[in-house]
Parts: structure tokens; sequence; C-alpha cells
């Protein structure tokens, strides 16, 4: 299992110190125990059934509305009769005392305490518990219980991180920003949450509406509904709701088409209703219901660490980015056409489901599925939609709704659904089984390149930007290929992703943009300034990052933005109960040239996880920047201590001890960085010159050639190891990593002074 230091890590990117906006991913989205102030403008979701009675009976049933309530005998689900468990070392006791309920367990000293139990979380599978531990902060107790019956295994206390060696310094104990359910939890578990953090106490008055999942999640405030109901005035058009609610697409199947299609117009308005808490994202400021989704979240893309190569699901993704690739989002379709939205179940048992769109008699068929009719291999879901366990008992279900391709999954070791049912067997007699079959499976050409261009291979960037013009892609997809391009700074990458910058999705712009990130400052501003005043916030928010660095060197007339900047700042001070808000303010004031602002965020966001190791890092290159390498010293072997495995801490301590000379002291460090499971082609390219630097060339080239399969046709590595044929005279295949460069950097005037010297390959 990786450790979230490992995950954070790789989360960083290409700019190992100045990119905070996927940090808020893991790290951003009290309450006190007593009951929350309620706006005026919500009324609960008990008023709804004075008219709803129906729909009120399925809610009430649901996980929704039990996703949080106050900690009582009819909500509590787990055995607190005076139950001790061990995990980690750490005894924690679960009683009763006083009509209430109590955990004593270790504190955020170190030091036994008792808390009070003030709310659940969940219901099934499993239950989790918000514990009052003052200051007005909810703590999520990561001893959780598992509430499935004996036969599956539950009915018993479990630990939600059980291979992590936590102690009460580790970023998953209890206590820690991790398990604050103020940031990270409540957000979608209740409605209209204020979090109300104070820097200067660092303290919360966090307010609700409703605890739970209720009506107003999804329909917005209902106070004019109320109204126009008590009036006589509720119309279609005047329901009162800032937005009417829609039905969904009808399917049909038309002539002798064995795929339904939709008849009606297409309604995206389901990722504003759903997508906000059904989605892995991160708040850019407070979240009204209802309201635009990407002017309220920054959707996370289909990253390393997230997601498998080919777009399956691998951290908690939350359905939304997975959904938005499929077929079925492009044609229309809709969360509820398959769920009942009140109750949150399947609006149909097994494979009826499917087959409201895909004709049983081509599809329920042996002939289609290749099994057994009843059995679990003609289940729809479990082919096209396989499962994933999350937090030990949780089975979810990938709503990409893709192929099977066993082969191409264990190129790239993701997971596939044939071997997840068939144990024991591999992914080759799986790929064996389908060409037996004769089943034809179109190889996934975005999935291929996604792989590429994950390894910076140059071969497959040509082949991306060469086939743009005529790209079909999911905007997802695509987007995520595009964030790709920031390694290849090149015309031929410009010119791709400025074709998008146009674009009429969001994702897409914000693709290009943060492809753009790493051109020169001007070229920078030509390309990203008249998307300054964007209408999506989140794609604005994007420009404010791509040019923080450009404000102080503009004209003292230019508003935009230093108006954008200003509201970047807000957006980022909406989490600054975080160590990864603090972590990007200290970035944006850094760029701005605000050391003293800067190094007071890093700080903060130490104060609130003191093993952040990005903060570590990032105030270690201040420092050393400002002169004070004694300090920088200090923060990197804490960050190494805390992260021994991580490239970006080896490469980090490397790279300051060649800066002070100490060049043989650095090669352990720069060779460690490169041997971890987060390591990046730069970081070979970086061990190679130290290599070089050292009089140990040959090692040089042959740490290059070592790593040709893990950073298969990487540019800089090429031109490196051909300056060492050069130099070293040894040129015997030279012209493997020649060809390389003549075909994407034809040109360079070395590259062809090297075609001229060496001839062509």
């Amino acid at each position: 299992m990786k450790t979230i230091l490992h995950t954070l890590i790789l989360l960083i990117g290409k700019k190992p110190y100045r990119v905070p906006l996927l940090l808020w991913l893991m790290f951003t989205g009290t309450v006190s125990a007593a009951e929350s102030a309620q706006p005026a403008e919500f009324v609960g979701s008990a008023n709804c059934n004075q008219c709803h009675q129906e729909q009120y009976a399925a809610w009430r049933q649901s996980d929704h509305r039990m996703a949080m309530q106050p900690a009582d005998k009819t909500s509590v689900l787990g055995d607190f009769n005076n139950v001790t468990v061990n995990f980690h070392g750490i005894e924690t006791r679960l009683f009763r005392r006083d009509g209430g309920f109590r955990v004593a367990t270790l504190s955020r000293d170190g030091k036994p305490d008792e808390f009070s139990v003030a709310y659940t979380f969940g219901h099934y599978p499993l239950q989790q518990y918000l514990v009052d531990i003052g200051a007005g902060r909810l703590q999520a107790l990561n001893v959780a219980w598992d509430s499935r019956a004996v036969d599956q295994g539950g009915q018993r206390w479990f630990h939600l991180q059980a291979d992590e060696d936590i102690d009460a310094q580790h970023p998953f104990f209890w206590t820690g920003h991790l398990q604050n359910a103020n940031s990270r939890c409540i957000e979608c578990h209740s409605i209209d949450l204020r979090k109300n953090y104070s820097p200067e106490s660092a303290s919360y008055t966090s307010q609700w509406a409703e605890a739970g999942v209720g009506c107003e999640s999804c329909h917005g405030p209902a106070s004019r509904h109320l109204s126009f109901a008590g009036t006589n005035e509720l119309s279609k058009t005047n329901s009162g709701f800032s937005r009417q609610s829609t039905p969904p697409l009808a399917w049909t199947f038309h002539a002798d088409s064995s795929i339904a299609s939709a008849d009606g117009k297409r309604d995206d308005s389901y990722i504003d209703t759903c997508g906000g808490c059904h989605s892995r994202r991160a708040s850019i400021g407070d979240v009204k219901p209802l309201a635009a989704y990407h002017d309220q979240y920054r959707l996370a893309l289909l990253d390393p660490g997230l997601y498998f190569a080919n777009g399956q699901i691998d951290d908690e993704v939350f359905v939304l980015g997975s959904f938005l690739q499929s077929k079925m989002s492009r044609q229309g379709v809709t969360c509820n056409n398959c769920h009942d939205v009140h109750s949150g179940k399947l609006i149909a048992e097994g494979n009826a489901v499917c087959a409201q769109c895909h004709k049983p008699a081509v599809f329920d068929q042996q002939a289609h599925h290749r099994h057994p009719a009843g059995s679990t291999g003609a289940l729809c879901v479990n082919c096209h939609m396989p499962e994933r366990v999350y937090m030990q008992v949780d089975p979810r279900r990938d709503h990409s709704f893709s192929i099977p391709n066993p082969g191409f999954s264990q190129a790239v070791d993701a997971p596939n659904a044939c071997t997840n049912c068939h144990q024991g067997k591999t992914s080759d007699w799986a790929t064996a089984t389908l060409e037996n079959w004769r089943t034809s499976r179109n190889p996934d050409s975005w999935a291929e390149l996604n792989h590429d261009l994950s390894r910076q291979d140059a071969f497959a960037f040509k082949r991306y930007a060469q086939s743009r013009p005529g790209s079909n892609l999911p905007p997802i997809r695509e987007a995520t290929l595009l964030g790709k391009l920031v390694n290849f700074p090149s015309r031929l990458a410009v010119e791709t992703a400025s074709r998008q910058l146009a674009s009429p999705d969001p994702l897409l712009r914000r693709g290009a943009i943060s492809a753009l990130q790493a051109m020169p400052l001007q070229l920078r501003w030509q390309l990203l300034s008249p998307l300054i005043d964007d209408p999506v916030k989140s794609v604005r928010l994007e420009v404010a990052n791509a040019l923080a660095d450009a404000l102080n060197q503009l004209p003292q007339n230019e508003t935009g933005l230093a108006r954008l900047i200003e509201e970047y700042r807000n957006s980022l001070n909406h989490h600054a109960d975080s160590p990864a808000g603090q972590l990007a303010l200290g970035n944006l004031e850094s760029l701005l040239g605000y050391d003293i602002l800067a190094e007071q965020a890093f700080k903060k966001a130490l104060e609130i996880e003191p093993s952040f190791v990005p903060a570590l890092i990032n105030l270690a290159d201040l420092y050393r920047a400002t002169g004070s390498d004694g300090e920088a010293s200090k923060l990197l072997k804490r960050a190494l201590e805390l992260a021994p495995d991580s490239a970006t801490s080896n490469h980090a301590y490397g790279l300051f001890l060649v800066r002070r000379g100490k060049h043989d002291a650095a090669l352990p460090y720069l060779q460690a960085a490169i041997n971890q499971q987060d390591s990046s082609a730069r970081h070979v390219y970086v061990y190679a010159v130290a290599l070089d630097s050292r009089g140990q060339t040959d090692a040089a080239m042959r740490l290059i050639e070592e790593q040709r399969n893990r950073w298969p046709n990487n540019i800089d590595l090429s031109f490196l190891q051909v300056s060492y044929m050069e130099k070293t005279g040894k040129t015997d295949g030279i012209h493997r990593y020649l060809s390389l460069l003549a075909s994407v950097a034809a040109s360079n005037p070395q590259v062809q002074a090297w075609v001229s010297k060496f001839g062509g390959a």
C-alpha cells in the first residue's frame, strides 16, 4: 500500500516545488457538537413531508439521510458496550456514559484522554464517528464499525489504515488534519456548510443548514418554494427554486437498433446537482447547491495516483471523473437514468438496468457475455463496471463502462475485470481466452497515449500532436493528455495546446492552460492573458496559477491580472485551514516576490500538519534562496526522515548538497531518488549530470541506457546521451538516440550538427 507521504509526492508533478493546485485534491475538501445554525433560506427536509410523502419516505430510508446524524441510540450502530480494541499498539475503549457515547484513546499529544462522539458518519457497509476534540473541531475516528452481517465478516471494529504504521505523529493519526471533518468531509454530508475557520485561533465555529444529505442538497433552498405552497402560487414555471428539476432523457429502440437512442435535448445539469459530492475535486470557494460545477470546483483529471493509465479508478475518485469518460455520458445518459434520486438505489435489479438501452436479445445472451446464464459472469456490471474496494470493506464500481482488455491492463499494471473474477488466472490466460472467442477488441489509443505520455515518450507526443485535429475524445480524457504536454516544451506543444484555449469546454481550456505553464513568460502572457476574464472560475484560477509570476513585470495600469490574482488568493484562503491551502498561498506569495508572506504560509502549513513534506521542501528552498542554508538543511533532513522512500525528498537534499559544493556526498541521495516509485526522468537527468561532473561519464551513459525502458524516447535523456557518446568517443548505438532527436527536434542546431557528423539514422 502506498504511504500517504508517497502519494503526496506523486501529486507534486513536473515542478517539484511550485505546483499547488493538485495538492488541494488530497488536503481540501468546531463544527461543534451543539446544534448548528440554520440559514433562513433553508427550511429543512422535514417540511417536504407535507406534500412529498413518497419521496420523503424514500429519502428517510436512504444512505443520504444517514450520511451524518447526531450520535444517539437510534443512529449509532457500533458496539459501545465498554469494548477495548488495539490497533498499531494504541488502545481504544468505546463505551457509554450519561446517555452519550465516549471514546478513550490517545490524544494529539500522545497521552490518554476521553472524548465525546458527536455525530455518526455513514451507515453501510461501515460507520465512522465524529469526535469533538474542542476548538470546534470534529475529527473522524479512524477506528470504524463494520456494519455488514457477521457472515460477511462484519459486526466488528476495524482500523481504516491497517497497513500504515501509525503513531501520534503520523499524518493519519485521528487528531490530524487528514481526519478533520470540518475541512474534508462535512461539506458533502450536510447542506450549505460554512466552515467559519479562524486562522488566528486555529478554531472553527462551523455551521450548516441540515446534517445529512437532504432535499435541499439537490433542489436548493426551499424557503420560497414553501412560501409559494402556502399561498397557492406554485406552478411549473413558478416553483420558488432557483432551478427547475429536469427529468432524465427517455430512451427508445428505433428500427432494428440494438442500442436505444435518446428522445429530447441533452441536459448536463446533473453535473451541477450530483457532481459536487460524487467527484474527486477541490472546492474553490463557498459551495452553494445547484451552482455551476466548474465555478465551484476544480475537477481532478485522470492523473496517475488517482486513475490507472487506462482510465480505470485507482484512488477514491467518486464516480464523475469515470462517468465523463464513458460513451453513456457522451450520449446523454445521466445519473437518474439508473438511480432513484431519492433512495439512491438502482431503479431495477441486475441486468434490467442496462436493458433499458441495451437490447437483452442481443446483449443479455451467452453469445455476448460468454458465461452461463444467471452466473456472476453474465452480469453486465462485472465486466463493464468492475469493483474496487475502498476503506477495506466498501466495494465501488467503475463508472467508465469500459470493455475488458486484460493484455493492456497487464502492460500498465492495472486491474482487469477478467482476473478480478477468475482468481488465480493470469492476464495472459484472459487474453488468450478472448482471442479464442474471436472477440473483437479495438485497441484503446487514448490509454496507450496516456500511458506513453506519462513516461514522457517523445514519439507518443508527436503522435498525439499530429492526431488532434480529428480528435473525438471525451473532454476529460483530452484535457488529461493536454496537461501532459507541459513535459514537451516546444513549438508543436504550443500549437497543440493553443487550439484548445477557445474550446467551449472548461476542462479543455484548463488542460491547455496547464500545458503552457512552463513556456517562457512572454509567450504565456500572449496566449493566456485573453483568458483572464474567462467566464468559468476554475479556468480563471488556472490562468492565475500560470501567470502569477508575470504580475510584477507588467505595467502598473495592468489591473486585470492583479484582480485575478486577488481572486486566486481569496480562493486559496478558503482552504487556510489545510496544509495544502497554506502551501499554495506560500507558492503564490513566493512567485509574487513576497518572501516574508511565503515563509509565514509555509510555516502555517507545518503548524497544521508538521509532517507535510511538500511544505518542508518549499520552505527549505525559500531559506536556501535567501542564504539560510542551516535552516534549509534541517528542514530537508526532516523531510528525508519522514519520507525516506520519496524521490522528491532525496532529490531535494541531493541538490542542496550539490549547491553547497558537496558533490560526492550528494551522489547517494541523487541515486536514491531515481530508484523510488515516484521518480521522474528529470531525476535521472540530474543524477547523470552529477556523475559526469565527478568524472564518471561512463557510469552516466550506463545509467541512461538502463533507464530507457522506464523513460523510453525521452528527449532530454537522449540529448544528454548523444553528448556523452560524442565526448567519450564511444558512439556504438548512438543512432538509437540520434534518430529520436532527428525526428522530434530536427530544427535544433546541435541536433543538425550531430546528424551531419554521425550521419542520419
